[in-house]
This record gives C-alpha cells, sequence and structure tokens, in this order.
C-alpha cells in the first residue's frame, strides 16, 4: 500500500465540500434560503487548504538542513573571498561584509 500524502487523502473531501458550495451557492443566487450553508462551506474549505499548506510547510521545514551546518555542500566564506578585497568581522555565526571599496 502506498502513502498518501495529507493533500491526497482529503482531495475527495475537497472535491466534496466544493461540489456542495456549488449548489448552495447557486440556491441562494435563486433567492432561497441557504446563504448560511454556502457562507459556512466556504470557510470550511479555506480552513482545509490552510491547514495543509502549514502542514506541507512544516513537513519541509523538518527537511532542511540545521542553519549551524551548510551540510558541507558550499565552500567556507573565507576561501572564496580571500583575495577579493572583503574583509570580514564577527563572530564566526554572524559575518558581516566591508568592502575596501
Amino acid at each position: 500500500m502506498r502513502l498518501m500524502t495529507l493533500r491526497e487523502s482529503l482531495q475527495p473531501s475537497i472535491k466534496a465540500l466544493t461540489e456542495a458550495t456549488d449548489y448552495w451557492s447557486e440556491i441562494t443566487m435563486r433567492g432561497k434560503a441557504g446563504g448560511h450553508h454556502y457562507i459556512m462551506l466556504v470557510k470550511t474549505i479555506e480552513q482545509l487548504k490552510t491547514y495543509i499548506l502549514e502542514a506541507e510547510r512544516a513537513d519541509d521545514e523538518e527537511l532542511r538542513l540545521s542553519s549551524r551546518s551548510n551540510g558541507r555542500l558550499h565552500k567556507n566564506m573565507d576561501e572564496g573571498m580571500e583575495d577579493s578585497g572583503v574583509e570580514y568581522f564577527g563572530a564566526a555565526r554572524d559575518r558581516y561584509a566591508r568592502s575596501n571599496s
């Protein structure tokens, strides 16, 4: 069994809510009672989508490297800037650049 993402697992619910929203929108436009159903359905879809986006954002943040490590993917700043006329000062974690020009 393939694991589904939160977005994939909620897609049938979102589709059903969207269809219900369309129905109640049409009923409301015809002047019938039910505008409160339409408003509540729109709010529910917005909340559900916000929840999915926040969950995906949180999952992405867990995958990122710690800010204290560059994962050895980049050269040390000092190595590339040695002879460029740019001077670095401050703590190793808080680097500021000052140009000689």
